[in-house]
């Protein structure tokens, strides 16, 4: 259950237990009605001997109190909830000249209103998430709602507002922008470019190559049939990793994923005039796509969401741009946006309009290559990682890894793993250490005549 709340007979605002898995709602009364109770700053104090988290909230101000009680709260000291810390930003964002007060409220609490109303939050063990909201007028309640989402929509209501939340109205927009991507179907030449640059990246023989092993792991104009990689273990054993099935025109009809041996995800790719028009994974997920000049549009219906990714061409590197949006606009602020840019010859990527990722890479026909990878959390590195492909000949390249945790710091590179082509030019195996073991990743092709 979620939060249970009730209203006494000394309009006493209570919280009670919830749970995440389900919502229900019932009236619940656990004091007894005292019309006449008048709070004072000494019971205050007396209370305060009893219950140490007590808050006296006096009138003049109007006040927010964003409510996350958990066990885990309780026993931190630097909870801070996540929901809280974005919801507060909304709130700020749309009602800059209101002087609200904010109280996140994280630990079991009494708070006491100088207009004799209380919000009772100190049933030990239990789950608290709620928003209230009091004008600081003794004449006026205290105004109370489940859940810690659309903060702007509930402050909105008690002050006769029109404002929204940003990813409500960013839902709409959204939205909008979906649906007309998807009302088109303009084929052109580029749009089998870009088809053919995004399969490339489906079609690595298994992940530990990555994209930034690309340069080295083409398909080149091989007529491949198959491609089948596995663990290749003592005395011969094979353990099954990745199996693409080729039509004759170099495209891939099916792929099939395996873990630990066995079959985990079967995806099969269907094609009209030679482009892409469907993938479907497993038995029920389809992809639908669409190409508007040179976008490639994979469109799903995951039951209460609806994700879209657009593709195109850079520069030569292929970008991407995604919308994942729940139906149903009450969820709105699980939506999210996801778009790569071209910033100082790296890609970075952004999810609602902040920095997650910044990739960077030199040139792909020049050895060794290096690639960085930059993580951010609130536009802070959280996150560095340096890696170098060195080519020892024709058909063996070296991968490293740098031991620096910043750009500013030295390279102290140490031996990832060896890639091994084939006389076809292609991937044979690839062996690296994994937990001080040795391990081989080995590729079998066969081809059309």
């Amino acid at each position: 259950m979620k939060i249970l709340l009730s209203l006494l007979l000394i309009i006493t605002l209570s919280f009670q237990g919830y749970s995440q898995k389900k919502i229900k709602k019932k009236t619940t009364s656990k004091a007894t009605a005292t019309p006449d109770l008048i709070v004072t700053p000494e019971m205050v104090a007396e209370t305060e001997k009893i219950i140490p988290d007590t808050l006296y909230i006096q009138k003049g101000k109007q006040y927010i109190f964003l409510v996350d009680v958990n066990e885990y709260s309780q026993r931190s000291t630097e909870y801070a909830s996540n929901d809280d810390n974005t919801e507060k930003e909304e709130l700020k964002l749309n009602f800059p000249k209101e002087n609200l007060e904010f109280i996140n409220i994280n630990k079991y609490t009494y708070v006491l209103f100088e207009n004799k109303q209380r919000l009772d939050i100190t049933a030990e063990g239990k789950s608290f998430q709620a928003l209230a909201y009091w004008s600081g007028k003794t004449d006026e309640k205290v105004k109370v709602r489940e859940g810690t989402r659309m903060a702007t929509e509930f402050v909105a209501e008690q002050l006769k507002s029109k404002k929204e939340s940003s990813y409500v109205v960013n839902a709409r927009k959204y939205k909008k922008e979906v649906a007309s991507l998807q009302s088109k179907n303009e084929i052109t030449s580029k749009s089998k470019e870009v088809m053919k640059h995004w399969l490339n990246s489906e079609l690595l023989s298994f992940i530990d190559i990555e994209t930034d092993n690309l340069p080295v792991s083409q398909l080149g104009t091989t007529k491949l049939k198959t491609m089948n990689s596995y663990f290749l273990e003592k005395k011969g054993v094979r353990i099954p990793l990745k199996s693409i099935n080729f039509n004759k025109e170099g495209l891939p009809t099916s792929i099939s994923s395996y873990d630990e041996g066995k079959v985990s995800n079967i995806r099969t790719f269907i094609y009209n005039d030679g482009l892409l028009t469907k993938i479907i994974d497993g038995e029920n997920l389809i992809r639908n796509i669409t190409y508007i000049d040179n976008k490639m549009i994979i469109s799903e219906n995951i039951s209460e969401v609806n994700p879209t990714y657009i593709f195109w061409l850079e520069n030569g590197k292929i970008l991407e741009k995604r919308y994942i949006l729940m139906i149903d606009d009450k969820f709105s602020y699980m939506n999210s946006y996801g778009e790569e840019k071209i910033e100082n010859n790296c890609i970075s990527h952004y999810i609602n309009n902040v920095v997650w990722t910044n990739n960077c890479s030199t040139a792909n026909n020049k050895f060794p290559l290096i690639y960085t990878y930059t993580t951010y959390e609130d536009k802070e590195m959280s996150q560095f990682i340096k890696f170098k492909i060195e080519k020892k000949n024709d058909t063996t390249f070296e991968k490293y890894y740098s031991k620096a945790k910043r750009s500013d710091q030295n390279d102290d590179y140490k031996l990832l793993g060896t890639l091994h082509l084939n006389d076809f030019n292609l991937v044979d195996t690839y062996i690296f250490t994994e937990d001080n073991e040795t391990k081989t990743i080995k590729v079998d092709y066969t081809f059309y005549e």
